[in-house]
């Protein structure tokens, strides 16, 4: 059952899609997280289109292609995780050499996704990360022998308007045009809209006509 709900109208002249994504939260991690179009859709002039997602969590692994010019993240492996308790795993090469989530279990610390990136070696690019929905949302690079611990915003997301495809990689710091929304239980359902001067705005659900 989805737990909240993004309506997205587009009153201006332009042709685009709306995407939702996540800023990492400063941390110490050694590996850069790469951010991801988390959740995207295009939208005509004149158009409105509705996300709906859960906020379930999970640890997922994948691979990332260069496909004209841009950078996209495929998911292979997804295993579902909880913050507060089941939220420490291993990835590693299993018998044949393929990587493969084990030993998923409670010992890390409480809000966080950690990620023990095993004593392998894989012949292709491997990048390891989190999924909200069953969409990934933030990736690193897979090292050897590397713990990366992952904060996902359950309730706090990103939106913005452009050419994103869904599992892109974005350089969250840079985009200057994105809207902070915050949901909860009370406010499950927030929107936005594309106004004809061209600027993104959060708005009531009735002005978006």
């Amino acid at each position: 059952m989805p737990d909240y709900r993004l309506i997205c109208a587009n009153a201006s002249r332009l042709h685009g899609n709306f995407a939702i994504y996540q800023v990492p939260p400063a941390s110490d991690n050694m590996q850069q997280i790469i951010s991801l179009a988390w959740l995207s859709r295009p939208a005509a002039p004149g158009t409105r289109i509705t996300f709906t997602w859960s906020t379930a969590m999970s640890f997922v692994w994948g691979e990332r292609g260069n496909f004209r010019g841009r950078s996209y993240f495929a998911a292979c492996q997804q295993v579902p995780a909880d913050p507060d308790r089941e939220n420490l795993i291993d990835l590693g090469a299993d018998e044949f050499g393929a990587p493969d989530f084990s030993a998923l279990r409670v010992g890390g610390p409480p809000g966080v996704l950690t990620v023990r990136q095993r004593n392998a070696i894989f012949d292709f690019p491997v990048h390891v990360g989190i999924a909200i929905g069953g969409a990934a949302v933030y990736t690193v690079d897979f090292h050897a022998n590397i713990s990366t611990s992952f904060i996902a915003h359950r309730d706090r997301y990103w939106v913005m308007f452009g050419g994103y495809s869904p599992g892109e990689a974005i350089d969250a710091t840079s985009i200057t045009n994105g809207v902070i929304l915050d949901f909860s239980t009370i406010t499950p359902t927030q929107s936005v809209i594309m106004g004809s001067d061209n600027i993104l705005r959060a708005g009531p659900v009735e002005r978006l006509t």
